[in-house]
This record gives structure tokens, C-alpha cells and sequence, in this order.
């Protein structure tokens, strides 16, 4: 037997809710942003993974966000997209500055802890995923005009000469490593 599923469209008003937990969660991130920036001249990570790990948050909200918006009828929408893109465009650009930041801090170091390649591999993704959404997306187009493209090729860079300095963590897996 098929089921079918009839979602309503989303109200204002749950937009609305979700749109100020999205700004709440930004302002967090940028608190955890100031962090780890003061952390990584100490050559530390943790408040930069925590500061990445809020980020994931929020771009989930921002997915979820985006979904509800899709399915609202555009003379109801407009107001909340619009407010929804600024929230999107500080974050985005949060994510950016402070990835070149701690990346450039981290580079400068000379020694990598064990185990570095596999921490910095999804930065690639993450960093990858906010170029492609930068440059697709018509909405982002003066994004590219405020530099934000290029710090984002400068971050990817950073992270890339990482990843080739960095070790990998030990296969025990294999037989004959023990």
C-alpha cells in the first residue's frame, strides 16, 4: 500500500522561530570563532573543532531553513529570505575568515601533532562546499565581489599544504605493523 505524505507549507511564524535560533546559533559560533583564534597561536585545536562543530550546527539549521523557505508561497517569503541570506552571508563569511586565520597560525608551526591529515581532510570538503554554494548560487554573487572567493582558494590552499606535511594516523590493521 502507498502512503502518501501532504506537508504543509510552512507557516511565518515557524520560519520566523527557526530564522532566530539560526541567528542565536551564529552568534554562538562567532563567540567559539574569537576562541579558537586565541587557542591556535597556542597551538591548540580543541576551540577550533568546537568552533567547526557549531558551524556543522548551524549549516544544518541553514539546510533545514532552506527546505521550509523552498515550500513557502514567494509573496509570503521574501522578508524572511531575505533576512535568512544575511544570516547565511555572516556565516559563511565567519566560517572563512576563521579557517584562513587558525590555518595560517597552524602553518607557521613546525610541527604537526600525529594524526593532523585526518583532521584537516574535511576542511577540504567543508572549505570545498563553501566555494561551490558561493560560486553556484545567484544569491551569493556579491560574495564574490567582497573577496570572499579568493580567501576561500587562500584557505583551501592553507589547508592542502597541511595536509601534505601532516602524518597519518598508524594502520594497525594491517598485519606485520605491530
Amino acid at each position: 500500500m502507498r502512503r502518501h505524505v501532504f506537508r504543509k507549507a510552512p507557516d511565518r511564524r515557524e520560519i520566523a522561530l527557526m530564522l532566530s535560533a539560526l541567528e542565536k546559533q551564529a552568534k554562538e559560533a562567532a563567540s567559539l570563532a574569537d576562541r579558537a583564534h586565541g587557542e591556535a597561536s597556542r597551538d591548540s585545536y580543541t576551540a577550533y573543532f568546537r568552533f567547526r562543530a557549531k558551524v556543522d550546527e548551524v549549516q544544518a539549521l541553514v539546510a533545514l531553513i532552506e527546505e521550509r523557505l523552498g515550500r513557502m508561497k514567494d509573496d509570503q517569503a521574501e522578508e524572511l529570505r531575505e533576512q535568512f541570506r544575511r544570516l547565511d552571508v555572516a556565516v559563511l563569511v565567519m566560517l572563512v575568515r576563521t579557517s584562513t586565520r587558525f590555518y595560517a597560525l597552524i602553518g607557521k608551526s613546525n610541527a604537526l601533532p600525529l594524526g593532523a591529515r585526518e583532521l584537516f581532510l574535511p576542511e577540504l570538503r567543508t572549505l570545498s562546499e563553501v566555494r561551490d554554494r558561493v560560486t553556484a548560487q545567484p544569491e551569493h554573487a556579491a560574495l564574490q565581489s567582497t573577496g570572499l572567493l579568493e580567501a576561500v582558494e587562500l584557505a583551501l590552499g592553507m589547508v592542502e599544504g597541511l595536509v601534505a606535511r601532516a602524518t597519518s594516523l598508524p594502520d594497525f590493521s594491517q598485519p606485520g605493523r605491530r
